[in-house]
């Protein structure tokens, strides 16, 4: 069996492939305050592919399924989609996306994460009375 080539997939195809591609990257940086930016910048071009998958297959939009609601959000919807869809490949199950919203995580320089995490060990080690 032979595999697809670029010259086999259609554009709706390949910008769908990039974005999953971008999404797949970012995804262990999410949760590292310093490469927000980074983060940000690839989310965006996630959602520029998307974008040009749907110009490619005719700019129709998919019909809402029965029973969808809107998410509350402080972001784009494009960002929100991208969320949605990073949630699904990292949870592997059926989900429900409630709220999206911004968040600064704070950062402190002098934090010892391995005495951190050595606490938080021995704090658990603990009979809970």
């Amino acid at each position: 069996m032979s595999q697809p080539t670029n010259a086999d997939l259609s554009a709706t195809e390949a910008q769908l492939g990039r974005a999953l591609a971008l999404i797949h990257r970012v995804l262990p940086r999410l949760e590292e305050p310093g490469r927000a930016a980074e983060v940000q910048a690839s989310l965006q071009l996630a959602i520029t592919a998307l974008e040009a998958a749907r110009a490619a297959h005719g700019g129709q939009r998919p019909a809402a399924p029965l029973g969808s609601q809107s998410v509350a959000t402080g972001v784009a919807p494009d960002i929100a989609a991208v969320i949605a869809a990073a949630i699904s490949v990292v949870l592997d199950r059926p989900y429900r996306l409630v709220a999206v919203q911004q968040v600064t995580a704070p950062v402190v320089p002098h934090l010892n994460v391995w005495a951190f995490e050595g606490r938080t060990q021995i704090f658990m080690s603990h009979k809970v009375r």
